[in-house]
């Protein structure tokens, strides 16, 4: 493991070959091969099995690039030095593996660090919270509800879930576990009973749609002991970053790699690539 460390880090790779470019998004070049050898360096450190290929490695700094350009043409994010120096701070202080981030930063020093191995890391952080928190990203998925919502309040919300492409089902949730059941208590159903289903009473439909990180649900309680809560509800997932990406216009990626380039044509169903037409 030392010596594969140390050859990706210590091979004879003149600043020209560093700088040469392995693809480019919208005419910008994105891949180095500098910062290919950087990320295979850096997956070394995590041991045998790590994945330390250069079909691997672009494809990591692709999904990274793809997504920043994204975030920062809908102006989400602009990704600056003192955001990625902030991030590198908090893998300091988070970290599990501190002797493997050693190893990374023993090999990779300063921007070399910072582009190869933090600044992927807030690229997908950034995404996901974008994604999930976004009130116009979502604006689609919570009219759903509150059109079914508003639909319901008088008559079947099974209908209106229908009427408006919802996922419509009836459950139970408990205080405490159900005697003689095989599946643990869940806490989740405690905090939903106590944020949402005692301010309902029987009968009576939520005025607004509950948003979680992946949802937005109507719910009508049903009926009530005080030990379990019957309820029935109909929820809209929030816009995946699939879909969210094919409404993008498309970004032109060159692979100037003939190799990786028809490795990369050949790939089916990768979430970034719908957002791009490969060169």
């Amino acid at each position: 493991m030392r010596l594969m460390l140390w050859l990706l880090l210590c091979a004879p790779v003149w600043s020209a070959e560093r700088d040469a470019v392995v693809a480019k998004l919208d005419g910008v070049a994105v891949v180095t091969e500098g910062e290919l050898a950087d990320w295979q360096a850096a997956q070394a450190c995590y041991g045998e099995g790590a994945l330390t290929s250069r079909n691997a490695g672009l494809m990591r700094l692709l999904e990274a690039a793809i997504a920043e350009k994204a975030l920062k043409d809908t102006g989400a994010s602009k990704f600056t030095q003192a955001e990625v120096e902030a991030e590198a701070a908090r893998i300091d202080r988070e970290t599990r593996a501190p002797d493997i981030l050693a190893c990374i930063k023993n090999g990779l020093k300063g921007e070399r660090y910072l582009k190869a191995f933090v600044k992927p890391t807030l690229v997908e952080s950034k995404l996901r919270s974008y994604l999930m928190q976004d009130v116009g990203v979502q604006a689609g998925s919570r009219k759903k509800v509150e059109d079914a919502i508003r639909k319901a309040r008088q008559g079947s919300l099974q209908k209106a879930a229908k009427q408006y492409g919802l996922v419509y089902s009836s459950m139970t949730y408990s205080l405490e576990a159900t005697t003689g059941s095989a599946l643990p208590w869940s806490p989740y159903e405690k905090e939903f009973i106590e944020q949402h289903l005692k301010k309902l009473k029987a009968g009576e439909l939520g005025k607004a749609a509950i948003e979680s990180d992946y949802d937005f649900r109507a719910v009508r309680l049903l009926k009530t002991d005080g030990k379990k809560w019957f309820f029935e509800s109909a929820y809209a997932l929030k816009l995946d970053q699939v879909e969210w990406l094919k409404g993008m216009p498309k970004m032109k990626l060159e692979i100037l790699d003939e190799g990786l380039r028809g490795w990369v044509k050949g790939i089916k169903g990768n979430p970034r690539l719908v957002a791009t037409e490969v060169q």
